[in-house]
């Protein structure tokens, strides 16, 4: 028996194009990021059955808006921005839905295990209120290459020139720039955090090794404290510190529900799409 023919999906110029036309291109683009958001998706919903787990309508729009907030402060923004995100990432109704339905389950499977110290608290408090350092950084295998990029530097080549030439950190492309950094961020490892905040505002640093590389640091500017204290931001600071741990303790249930390996790819197309470099 024939296999019932492809349906269409759009037109161009009276021209059916079907479904089967672009399947190979669409998972050499996505299919691996929609197959393993299926996958989790139906570990999830698995587990949430032997749980007695429910998830409604206001657990999803609970966990929309908590996106919305931490996207902007201002509402406003935060709508915009959320749009905004949803494109770049092709998040239409359907993928945004599994998106708000998986955040809640993970966050409703982890709750029990959240903790809130005093040092997190106190770390998120610094987070929102401390003082902010913006750096720049040069990430190298060795300490040869360091010094030849540090000779560079103090010779006069901007650090950011030397950086997209050299640097093997995802910022290289931004000529080292990072996202400003507070003293007790703790998604910094400790000794980057504790270079930022010794050196002065404009130095270089000595190279440091951080997570199996070699660093220059340099501190491009600080900005200050807002003055509030902890105790009057303290019950701002135990929400924040409890988002910051449910959103670690969410990523590693998920990859425990959905590791790397977990999936066979049997299509050539989507086989690319997962290989480990992709």
């Amino acid at each position: 028996m024939a296999p019932p023919p492809s349906r269409p999906i759009a037109m161009v110029e009276r021209e059916r194009i079907t479904i089967a036309d672009i399947e190979p291109k669409l998972l050499e683009a996505i299919g691996g990021r929609i197959v393993k958001e299926y996958v989790l998706d139906v570990t999830l919903a698995r587990t949430a059955a032997r749980e007695n787990m429910v998830i409604d309508a206001a657990d999803l729009e609970r966990e929309r808006s908590m996106l919305v907030a931490n996207l902007a402060s201002d509402p406003d923004r935060g709508e915009r921005l959320l749009e905004e995100l949803r494109r770049r990432q092709g998040l239409g109704p359907i993928r945004f839905e599994a998106l708000l339905r998986r955040t809640a389950l993970l966050r409703r499977l982890v709750a029990e295990d959240v903790v809130i110290s005093d040092a997190a608290r106190q770390g998120a408090h610094d987070l929102r209120h401390g003082p902010k350092r913006t750096t720049r950084i040069i990430a190298v295998e060795d300490l040869r290459t360091a010094a030849k990029a540090r000779d560079r530097i103090d010779a006069g080549s901007p650090f950011a020139t030397v950086a997209i030439e050299s640097s093997l950190d995802a910022s290289a492309a931004r000529g080292g720039l990072l996202a400003p950094i507070s003293r007790l961020d703790p998604s910094w490892p400790a000794a980057f955090r504790r270079t930022v905040f010794e050196i002065e505002v404009g130095d270089l640093s000595d190279p440091i090794q951080v997570d199996g590389r070699i660093l220059l640091v340099r501190v491009e500017s600080e900005t200050p404290a807002t003055g509030v204290t902890f105790e009057t931001g303290r019950t701002v600071a135990e929400a924040d510190a409890r988002l910051a741990i449910e959103r670690l303790l969410m990523d590693r249930l998920a990859r425990r529900l959905m590791p790397e390996d977990r999936v066979d790819a049997l299509d050539p197309s989507l086989r690319w799409n997962l290989s480990p470099n992709k």
